[in-house]
């Protein structure tokens, strides 16, 4: 499916062509036209909102916040903004057929240089239900469905429960992606995440896993030395 590119009022916008107006449904949310539920998202600088337009659910998002870490700006100076990188990334995994993660139908970026500092993003509303805990009762569906979005050349960076929808046909689904920098990075940032919290051992490849893993190997055995908990 086409991404269509323009630019308007400062913004640089990439808009799935689908037939439906994107822009539109930002546009009426903004002027208050939409009916909208505003959801929680634990930052001032961000907010998230359950919107309807034309019938239709999205989950539109606007984020302003900048990471005050000098190693997270240099590394977003480099890497270029995310919004309008992961709409092709996903783009690109639902054409070669995966279905497992929302779908990315628009982004606003507004620059400074390379660095975007206020992006509106608007998702595909996924129907079902939250995961409340990653336990023994759906371990295997998150190794899963976490293999599967590596394997569409995608990633989470941030795995926790409430990222994980069941729908009501039974299959589950990941959310809300946060694989900022390098793909390779955030995919064995999951891994080690899997492994270290749940308990989930899938197995990881590459020069990049197993750099990680010697760092994370390496900063246990130094607590342990100093007589900290792991």
């Amino acid at each position: 499916m086409s991404i269509v590119t323009s630019k308007e009022n400062g913004f640089n916008i990439y808009e799935k062509s689908t037939g439906v107006r994107f822009g539109e449904v930002l546009k009426q949310y903004l002027a208050g036209e939409l009916k909208a539920t505003p959801l929680g998202s634990g930052n001032e600088d961000r907010t998230v909102a359950l919107v309807e337009y034309e019938g239709q659910k999205y989950i539109l998002k606007n984020d302003r916040e900048k990471d005050k870490r000098l190693e997270k700006r240099v590394q977003s100076y480099l890497s270029g903004p995310f919004f309008s990188r992961l709409i092709y990334a996903i783009d690109r995994a639902i054409r070669n057929g995966y279905t497992g993660t929302a779908d990315l139908y628009y982004v606003a970026e507004k620059m400074v240089g390379r660095e975007c500092v206020d992006v509106y993003t608007l998702h595909e509303y996924v129907e079902g239900t939250p995961l409340k805990a990653i336990d023994d009762s759906n371990r295997d569906d998150v190794a899963r469905c976490i293999v599967a979005l590596h394997g569409a050349g995608l990633a989470s960076n941030d795995i926790h429960a409430g990222n994980f929808i069941r729908t009501p046909e039974g299959d589950l689904k990941i959310i809300d992606l946060s694989c900022r920098g390098s793909m390779r990075v955030c995919q064995a940032n999951d891994l080690l995440t899997l492994r270290k919290k749940y308990h989930i051992v899938v197995q990881g490849h590459g020069a990049v896993y197993r750099l990680i893993t010697l760092k994370e190997d390496f900063r246990r055995l130094s607590r342990r030395l100093r007589g900290k908990a792991k």
